[in-house]
């Protein structure tokens, strides 16, 4: 079974489980977030920042993150040749990023069912492609879904859980879509932004910023409405524009 808790020092959530955890989830990752890589995608961001926490669980099953071994708690009137340990794998992911994309990920959900069953069918991708069953539809949105309640859950562990209720209902009230075209460049300033704050004044900021992602506040419309205007100077996407300013640190304390 996959955890999230937080690090010590709040700056991102720990991701565990088994070697057939993870992988499942990078499995479903890949397959939901589809095999056009389209700017005109509306899901274009989300999928990305989602492929980026992909990768970080990818590394970490193939053992180049953390390792551990614990007991599983196997009966002990089993007999003894049944394994008593087992392997779990984990990665830290920034804690604001996890939290957007436990956030974001379902409402992308609609626009991804066209890679599988009867309309993934009709996808012209390539001689190597092969249709998705419906069912791997299901059951990635379900292996999502359990990787997005784990996230927040460990946001609870964070900010409490009457303040992750508060933010469901935020997200569950409002009719309408919170990430279509999402300038994500946004959570990087959001990244950076609480990765510099104080340690003991974190579960406030990220409190806030959770918030912020679901409100889309003017420092949010106002960065997009620049961006895209200057992708129409360009003649390029918002999402192939750069901000030098935005710098992360080299190292984290997690």
């Amino acid at each position: 079974m996959i955890t999230a808790k937080p690090t010590e020092n709040l700056a991102g959530v720990t991701i565990e489980g088994t070697f057939d955890d993870l992988y499942e989830i990078t499995e479903s990752i890949y397959r939901i977030t589809g095999l056009d890589d389209n700017y005109d995608d509306p899901y274009w961001g989300i999928k990305n920042r989602l492929l980026g926490v992909c990768y970080d669980i990818r590394h970490a099953y193939m053992g180049t993150r953390e390792i551990r071994v614990v007991d599983n708690n196997i009966v002990e009137s089993f007999p003894k040749s049944y394994p008593r340990r087992e392997v779990r794998y984990s990665v830290n992911i920034m804690f604001t990023e996890a939290v957007f994309v436990a956030l974001s990920v379902s409402e992308m959900y609609l626009s991804s069912g066209k890679y599988y069953g009867k309309r993934g069918m009709k996808q012209k991708l390539g001689e190597s492609y092969s249709p998705l069953r419906y069912a791997d539809y299901v059951r990635d949105r379900a292996v999502l879904d359990t990787l997005a309640a784990v996230i927040l859950g460990a946001l609870a562990e964070a900010i409490g859980d009457d303040e992750v209720e508060k933010l469901l209902m935020i997200q569950g009230r409002k009719y309408g879509f919170f990430f279509v075209d999402y300038a994500t460049m946004y959570l990087d300033k959001c990244n950076i932004e609480y990765l510099k704050t104080p340690v003991e004044k974190r579960k406030d900021k990220l409190k806030n910023i959770a918030k912020r992602f679901l409100q889309q506040p003017d420092s949010y419309r106002n960065m997009k409405r620049d961006l895209e205007y200057s992708a129409k100077l360009e003649g390029c996407s918002v999402h192939e524009l750069y901000d030098p300013r935005l710098e992360y640190p080299e190292e984290i304390n997690w």
